[in-house]
């Protein structure tokens, strides 16, 4: 199976790939980039994760930053992702966004954003820039992350300045932190939908892997990702029986 990464043009990129490598040796990782310049990469892929990394422009959700809150923020990035999320939802793909990945996603969908936790009233969600900082989340019970996740509390790893506001066009909330930020949201009409999977902490870089946070999260996203992969292949191999 083929799945895009988007890059994060970090060295950070790296945990994403091997996130995904533990679960099977036969994933095909797509780095995706404006660096590359290689969007036409998504017609190829059978799901799409996105990654963290900088902030979002806020132009892109008309917050004014006059402040200057917003940290790394790189338009190119995201510009490319918003045409990278606008194809793979085109093609149906299954998508997972992690972090910056949730953002991006909720501000393509219309969404906003919470320029900086601490200074909009919030706890420190990322202390000292350490990925250590652990705090707790509910899970919505109606939620697809609910069943996933087997439970209604989590203990997540965190580490965001930001999160989402407003939240985009279709979206759910689907986990909440105790000072009442956003950490995971999916679609409301999921049958009617590719798979969706949203949340603000990392699991490609807990500590405990059987974590469901992270373990759970991973496999239904693959799970989601092989049957794109085989639903591609039949559709394919019919329409040349067909022809």
């Amino acid at each position: 199976m083929k799945i895009g990464i988007t890059d994060t043009l970090k060295p950070s990129l790296l945990y994403y790939v091997d996130w995904l490598k533990r679960f099977s040796t036969d994933i095909d990782c797509r780095i995706l980039s404006h660096v590359r310049q290689n969007l036409q990469d998504v017609n190829q892929l059978d799901g799409l994760l996105l990654t963290g990394g900088g902030d979002v422009d806020p132009l892109y959700y008309d917050v004014d930053d006059s402040k200057g809150k917003a940290r790394e923020v790189s338009r190119n990035r995201d510009e490319f992702e918003f045409n990278a999320i606008e194809l793979a939802i085109d093609r149906s793909l299954p998508i997972l966004g992690i972090c910056r990945g949730m953002q991006v996603m909720n501000v393509y969908l219309g969404g906003t954003l919470i320029l900086d936790l601490p200074s909009a009233g919030y706890q420190n969600h990322s202390r000292d820039k350490s990925y250590a900082v652990a705090h707790q989340v509910k899970v919505d019970p109606n939620s697809l992350l609910s069943h996933l996740m087997g439970s209604e509390l989590l203990e997540v790893n965190s580490s965001h300045h930001q999160a989402v506001g407003r939240l985009g066009n279709g979206l759910m909330s689907a986990a909440v932190s105790p000072d009442g930020v956003i950490e995971g949201a999916e679609w409301i009409l999921k049958d009617r939908m590719p798979f969706l999977m949203l949340v603000q902490w990392h699991p490609e870089r807990m500590a405990e892997f059987e974590s469901p946070a992270s373990k759970a999260l991973g496999e239904r996203f693959l799970k989601e990702v092989q049957y794109m992969k085989t639903t591609n292949h039949s559709n394919t191999a019919s329409h040349l029986i067909e022809e």
